[in-house]
């Protein structure tokens, strides 16, 4: 499943004086967003493996071209965690794999996060 929307990355829970924790509103908004988007996925049963490709926004001074490599900030693990919290699972506790990579845009590529959830029992063991 390919979503078009700006991949963000996951904050760190802000702490109110008297010890409450909240997410910022930008992250809620992006949360509900996904979570729309997501809601007719089809979901296997079982232990999950989870395929993540983000496609982020390319910046203007880069050259016109193919997708490029992302090494700089957001973290990718952040990202993982932010798609993680939108998808239609009721525990993220059932994901047992995870493979994601992050690229700039190709010239006039829109940002994107591909998705792709599959079921962890047809996956190769490494060892």
């Amino acid at each position: 499943m390919i979503v078009y929307i700006e991949p963000i990355a996951c904050p760190r829970p802000r702490v109110t004086k008297q010890g409450r924790t909240y997410y910022p509103v930008r992250y809620k908004n992006w949360i509900k967003d996904m979570r729309e988007r997501l809601k007719d996925m089809s979901i296997p049963e079982g232990a999950l493996h989870v395929e993540l490709l983000f496609i982020v926004k390319r910046p203007k001074y880069m050259r016109k071209g193919e997708r490029i490599i992302h090494s700089k900030r957001p973290d990718l693990d952040n990202m993982v965690k932010a798609v993680l919290d939108a998808l239609p699972i009721p525990d993220d506790a059932v994901v047992c794999s995870i493979t994601a990579k992050k690229f700039y845009a190709a010239y006039g590529e829109d940002p994107q996060i591909e998705i792709l959830v599959s079921s962890a029992e047809n996956k190769k063991s490494i060892g």
